[in-house]
């Protein structure tokens, strides 16, 4: 099972099957599920832990989350401090764990209105502990954003693999594999990731398609100019990650 290849890799200690039996007498409960599971966790596991037991989680999207458990259960939202660990790859499984993921990386935590201070105070220290640096936002400007730099790049990149055809399969060398590598990424997770930030990625769709219209136009120009401008512009803002 899940659980016996995650004790016997050394990535959890004991393994459980039924959430109120692992939520126990828990001190912090981290719920790492499918964005469209999350609330249902959280309230589940809530039900096992005392008032001051924290809850918090690893999705890549937010407002939904927190709106969701703020209507079904206020003693839930006031322990539940949302939280996106900006780390990991499009691999999944326990085969895959790291203990050093977190090092290093960046948390994004995106506490809803009604969570206590002293919670938000608590997931700070915990996230802290797993070596990570921290900066907060509200969930719609998480979800504004993760939708530009993480949501949208992932769909491009799966309708990028989803156009090779079996003739041009054998040349694909390393650019097309690295601008394809996360499309390799879970399509159920990534279905309900969509369905959760819909408004936020249908709203990033439209500027990427206005700028390959003016892309177009620019290919579609005998003078180079913008062209290259462009691309001069493109390596810019790609160098500065690097920095």
């Amino acid at each position: 099972s899940s659980c016996r290849a995650a004790v016997d890799a050394g990535a959890i200690d004991e393994g459980f099957t039924d959430v109120a039996a692992a939520c126990h007498e828990s001190d912090v409960v981290v719920v790492a599920a499918p964005v469209d599971k999350i609330a249902e966790l959280a309230i589940l596991a809530n039900q096992s832990l005392d008032q001051n037991a924290l809850i918090t989680d690893v999705g890549s999207t937010k407002g939904k989350i927190v709106d969701e458990i703020a209507a079904s259960c206020a003693s839930t939202a006031k322990k539940f401090v949302a939280a996106h660990p900006i780390a990991g790859s499009e691999k999944t499984g326990v085969e895959n764990a790291n203990a050093d993921l977190l090092e290093g990386k960046l948390v994004i935590l995106t506490p809803g209105d009604h969570v206590s201070e002293i919670m938000v105070r608590r997931a700070e220290s915990f996230w802290i502990q797993t070596g990570s640096q921290l900066l907060s936002m509200s969930p719609r400007e998480h979800d504004q954003r993760l939708a530009a730099v993480s949501h949208v790049p992932h769909l491009v990149s799966s309708l990028l693999a989803s156009l090779l055809d079996d003739d041009s399969m054998p040349l694909v060398g390393s650019g097309w594999r690295d601008m394809t590598r996360v499309a390799a990424g879970d399509p159920g997770m990534w279905t309900a990731i969509c369905q959760h930030n819909r408004d936020a990625i249908l709203s990033q769709v439209d500027q990427f398609s206005d700028a390959l219209d003016a892309l177009r136009r620019r290919l579609a120009d005998t003078d180079t100019t913008e062209l290259m401008r462009w691309l001069e512009h493109a390596k810019s803002r790609k160098d500065a990650t690097l920095e």
